[in-house]
């Protein structure tokens, strides 16, 4: 009596003998034409983008001498207008008393891509900080949730390398003592292991690019602080020079500003920060105007309301410059 497994494996030889030999040429050809387009590079149409190898594109960088990790600093025309951004910075508008920059100004199309270059800066230090933390999070996979700031992710990176004794490591300077500790801790308990030196040169480099940015960032920031008098006086008068200048940048334009109602004033510029130890929440959002002198000399209690206030004076000013 022939068993189930049996019965099974005859069954398949009979499908086998039933198939069309015409269906096998079809296959046959098929199959023929997917193997010459594979060696002559044709694209089947279902077939995927090819991925570069990323160590192969590395390696092709050594050779070729470019170790920069960022494209920006490689631009010529961003070296041009840091240039001339450094060189206006310390000279002042030459503008009559309660008059504002208008369009027809020669300096006006300059500050008008100051402010987009903040952000572009900005989003450019984040590339940044996503190449380095995809490297170390190799060795230290738990850093990334307890610095949360990019720039000080960046600074604690290079600070550290492939250091395994962090107690040795001044962060004070950084971080505050409550981060300090998790990391001291949490680096005992890691499971990372130690980068190669070519990986640890290139994070290196990118951590010095970022800071090189950063630099120029400042540079542009107080390039418009400089020029807010003239730019934007109400709103200038009402959080200060500095932080009108972030608020402006942070917005995309005074005109973009103008036009945000006053809770979303509120969080422009808003950041996470990280809340260590008995905090009964992970993080805080805190966006531009809480920093400003008006929030900060609030009692706690009042603060959110003084928030939305603020908000809405500095939309009203706002729409005091593009809209007189």
């Amino acid at each position: 009596m022939a068993t189930l497994a049996d019965s099974f494996l005859q069954d398949l030889e009979d499908l086998e003998e039933e198939r069309d030999p015409e269906d096998e040429a079809m296959a046959r050809k098929k199959g023929k034409g997917k193997k010459q387009g594979g060696v002559l590079g044709g694209a089947d149409d279902d077939s995927d983008d090819d991925i570069p190898d990323a160590i192969a594109v590395f390696e092709m960088g050594e050779k070729s001498g470019s170790s920069s990790v960022s494209e920006m600093l490689k631009n010529d025309e961003f070296q041009k207008l840091m240039d001339e951004v450094r060189e206006r910075k310390d000279e002042q508008p030459a503008l009559e008393l309660g008059k504002q920059l208008s369009e027809e100004d020669t300096e006006y199309p300059l500050i008008t891509r100051c402010n987009s270059l903040v952000r572009e800066i900005d989003d450019e230090m984040l590339n940044i900080h996503r190449f380095v933390r995809d490297i170390y999070s190799k060795k230290f996979p738990e850093l990334e949730s307890i610095v949360v700031s990019p720039l000080d992710y960046l600074q604690v990176v290079q600070r550290i390398g492939n250091t395994k004794d962090l107690t040795t490591i001044d962060f004070s300077d950084i971080l505050p003592n409550t981060a300090v500790m998790a990391i001291t801790v949490t680096a005992s308990m890691t499971a990372g292991s130690t980068l190669p030196r070519q990986e640890l040169e290139k994070m290196m480099v990118a951590c010095d690019e970022a800071f090189l940015l950063n630099d120029c960032k400042r540079d542009v920031l107080l390039y418009l602080e400089s020029r807010m008098s003239g730019l934007a006086p109400n709103l200038s008068a009402l959080l200060g020079a500095a932080l009108a200048a972030k608020l402006i940048t942070a917005a995309g334009g005074l005109l973009n500003l103008a036009r945000m109602p006053a809770q979303n004033i509120m969080l422009v510029g808003s950041m996470k920060k990280a809340l260590l130890g008995m905090a009964t929440s992970s993080y805080h959002t805190q966006g531009i105007v809480m920093f400003s002198d008006l929030i900060l000399s609030t009692p706690m209690e009042f603060r959110n309301r003084a928030v939305k206030l603020v908000s809405g004076k500095c939309g009203l000013a706002a729409r005091g410059g593009p809209f007189p």
